[in-house]
C-alpha cells in the first residue's frame, strides 16, 4: 500500500469511528480519563490527532500555515484538556484537514517522498529526516490513537467499530474492490 491507499482506508475507518463518537453521549467523550496535561478525554484525542496531520502535513511538510487558522474556534481554544470544543466542530475541522491532506497525498511522487525534511523544534537541535518516513509516522499516529480511542470507548460501555485494515481491504475472491478503496492487484483471470 502506497501513502494515499492507507489515507483512504484512515479516512473510511474514520467516518465510521466518527459515527460511534456521534451516537455516545457527550459526557462520555468528554470524560477525563487520561488525566494528562494536554488532553485526557476521548474527544482531546481526537483533536489531537487531527492537529498532528495538520501540523506536520501542512507546516512541516510543506511549510504552509495550518489549516487550523481557517477555524478560529480551533486554533483560538485555551491550552491544556476539555477545550470545550463540540465533536462537530472538530470534525468540520478535520474534514478541511482531509481534504488538503489528500491533495497533497495525490501530488506527491516518488522523487518527492525522497526529499529531505529538517526539523528545527528537537530538544537536542534539529534533525533531518526522508519525507517518506515522516508521511508513514504521520499515517501511523492516527492507527495508534485511534486504537486507544476504541480502547476507551470500551471502558465506557460504547462499542468501537471495526476499524482492522482487513474489514476494509479489497476481497481479491470476488474482485471487487471495497467502496473508496484502490485494489492495486486486479483480479485473477480464471482461464477455460
Amino acid at each position: 500500500m502506497n501513502p494515499l491507499e492507507t489515507y483512504d482506508y484512515l479516512t473510511r475507518a474514520r467516518r465510521d469511528l466518527w459515527a460511534t463518537l456521534e451516537a455516545a453521549p457527550d459526557e462520555v467523550l468528554r470524560r477525563p480519563l487520561l488525566h494528562g496535561k494536554r488532553f485526557d478525554s476521548i474527544l482531546d484525542l481526537v483533536l489531537h490527532t487531527a492537529e498532528v496531520e495538520d501540523g506536520w502535513i501542512h507546516g512541516d511538510f510543506q511549510g504552509l500555515p495550518m489549516v487550523q487558522d481557517r477555524h478560529p474556534d480551533v486554533r483560538d481554544r485555551p491550552d491544556g484538556p476539555d477545550t470545550g470544543l463540540s465533536l462537530a466542530t472538530i470534525q468540520a475541522y478535520w474534514q478541511d484537514v482531509e481534504a488538503d491532506t489528500r491533495a497533497y497525498l495525490s501530488a506527491l511522487t516518488d522523487s518527492d517522498l525522497t526529499r529531505v525534511v529538517t526539523l528545527e523544534d528537537w530538544p537536542e537541535g534539529h534533525r533531518q529526516f526522508r519525507l517518506d518516513g515522516l508521511v508513514w509516522h504521520v499515517l501511523l499516529h492516527e492507527v495508534r490513537h485511534t486504537a486507544q480511542i476504541a480502547a476507551l470507548l470500551r471502558t465506557q460501555g460504547v462499542k468501537p467499530p471495526q476499524l482492522d485494515l482487513l474489514f476494509y481491504l479489497p476481497s481479491e475472491e470476488t474482485g471487487r474492490s471495497s467502496e473508496g478503496f484502490i485494489n492495486p492487484r486486479p483480479a485473477p483471470q480464471e482461464t477455460p
